[in-house]
């Protein structure tokens, strides 16, 4: 495998858990408002620190995407 493709492979990989990230705070969110708030705010709290790692592995993927 190149560098390029290695590049590219993270990329691809880091996207995944952002929008695993993202649905986790709209679910939370939805519980928060809808069952329980403790419950809802744990998964918010829980997403956000995925969120926050999944940004992290992406910055770290490159600041430009080669193609």
């Amino acid at each position: 495998m190149s560098a390029r493709e290695r590049e590219e492979d993270v990329f691809e990989r880091a996207k995944a858990p952002l929008l695993l990230a993202a649905a986790g705070i709209a679910a939370g969110l939805a519980v928060a408002g809808s069952v329980q708030k403790t419950v809802g705010g744990v998964i918010v709290l829980a997403s956000w620190v995925l969120g926050i790692a999944a940004l992290h592995r992406l910055g770290r993927a490159g600041s430009r995407r080669r193609r």
